[in-house]
């Protein structure tokens, strides 16, 4: 598997920005997509790290450079006070439960 953990920091009120705009691209699965998750600081809400992970390096970048993927970057992007901080890499080891977990 291959991913990429981004580090996200947003103008006030931007979070929730983010999530609704999220929330009308549920539907969407690229091909490959393994799983997602978002995590939001306790010491600072506007500050999140998002993980995403893919089948394989071919497919993370078959995502990554989709138009509809760099649609979506660009209406988060209006939403941050600086550019998010990727960080790829293979994903050498996961554990999870069998069930989807929805907050």
């Amino acid at each position: 598997m291959f991913g990429t953990v981004a580090r996200m920091k947003f103008k006030p009120g931007g979070f929730e920005k983010m999530q609704k705009l999220m929330e009308g691209m549920e539907g969407r699965q690229a091909k490959g997509f393994q799983f997602m998750a978002v995590y939001r600081s306790t010491s600072d809400p506007d500050e999140t790290w998002l993980t995403i992970g893919f089948q394989d390096e071919a497919s993370y970048r078959a995502n990554a450079d989709d138009p509809d993927t760099n649609r979506m970057f660009q209406s988060y992007q209006e939403l941050l006070a600086a550019p998010p901080e990727w960080h790829d890499g293979e994903i050498v080891a996961m554990n999870q439960a069998d069930t989807k977990a929805s907050v």
